[in-house]
């Protein structure tokens, strides 16, 4: 992906809040340099500018249309990162031009979009005649406390998987240009603009797909002086065709909280916890315990098991007698 300096030029279509956040990213990074912004909002775009200028950026190209920077040669690759339901159109753009792409999360908010996003993404097109890369962020899968958990779970440690529970207790949603994510129409919902990562993690962690789904939510608190019918705090149960089970628990008026996410994976064997911390904590704080694994004694899991047989062997022998009476 990167040109032959070794260097990836990035174009950024979106630069409200979290494309401010992909910027800040990507100026870490000295391999990445952000060549060109586009968003038709002229405030967004200014910030964006002032951050990069600062940073001692100074030759980008600052456009209105998207459209215009997918015809720049010199952009490899975009962060796409608009109101959710803008995703579909401008994905469509994105794949016709063979860059490779990072489109922020939810990938569309109607699933019929999703589909025609991810079979024009698998056609040949694109540099040499590739596809060119797409993925949707699901950074979730990436904090490190989170990390250990999945690669503790796939390892076996606490035998097989049956309970996942995933808490997240946050802030309410963040002011955005329009208050576009006030609504359902425009962000798919709560449950899809914010908790699309938890179903992700619930997937990937378990490995299995589900086949039944239980939920309830509400609008409780948050913005109900504004024309909003977004939920705020929700539970949803997942039952998975490997016979696990899931839940999410959601509550967006609960900032106060240690740990803005907890996660709990319980095995055939034991169990694990990952932990992250609260809003706006900068740096870990090393006395603090964001991960634990506790495994079930293997003499109680045998015993327990030989109590098992021995009981149900007599049961077996009652239920082929009544079979014959």
């Amino acid at each position: 992906m990167p040109n032959q300096q070794g260097e990836l030029r990035l174009g950024v279509i979106g630069t409200g809040c979290i494309g401010m956040e992909h910027i800040r990213n990507a100026l870490l990074l000295p391999s990445v340099r952000v060549v060109a912004i586009a968003d038709p909002h002229e405030p967004s775009r200014q910030t964006a500018l002032a951050e990069l200028q600062h940073a001692g950026v100074r030759e980008v190209i600052a456009l209105e249309r998207d459209a215009e920077m997918l015809q720049l040669s010199d952009v490899d690759a975009v962060l796409v990162c608009t109101p959710n339901d803008t995703h579909h159109a401008v994905m469509r753009q994105v794949l016709a031009s063979g860059k490779h792409c990072l489109v922020e999360k939810p990938l569309c908010t109607l699933i019929s979009h999703c589909a025609e996003t991810v079979a024009l993404a698998r056609q040949p097109g694109g540099f040499g005649g590739t596809a060119p890369l797409l993925w949707c962020g699901m950074e979730y899968r990436y904090i490190p406390a989170i990390a250990r958990l999945i690669q503790e779970a796939d390892q076996g440690l606490i035998g097989d998987l049956r309970m996942l529970s995933i808490r997240e207790h946050r802030f309410p949603f963040l002011k955005k240009v329009g208050n576009w994510n006030r609504t359902n129409e425009r962000t798919g919902g709560t449950l899809v603009e914010k908790c699309v990562h938890f179903f992700d993690l619930m997937r990937r962690i378990l490995r299995s797909e589900p086949r039944r789904i239980f939920a309830s939510g509400g609008q409780e608190v948050n913005h109900k002086s504004v024309d909003s019918d977004v939920l705020d705090s929700a539970y949803v149960i997942v039952d998975f065709q490997s016979g696990a089970r899931a839940m999410l628990e959601l509550c967006m008026f609960a900032e106060a909280s240690k740990h803005q996410e907890e996660v709990s994976l319980v095995g055939t064997r034991g169990k694990l916890e990952a932990f992250a911390p609260s809003h706006g904590t900068k740096q870990d704080d090393e006395s603090e315990v964001n991960f634990r694994r506790c495994l079930r004694s293997s003499k109680f899991i045998a015993e327990y098991e030989e109590r098992e047989l021995a009981e149900s062997a007599p049961r077996a022998e009652r239920e082929l007698a009544q079979k014959f009476d």
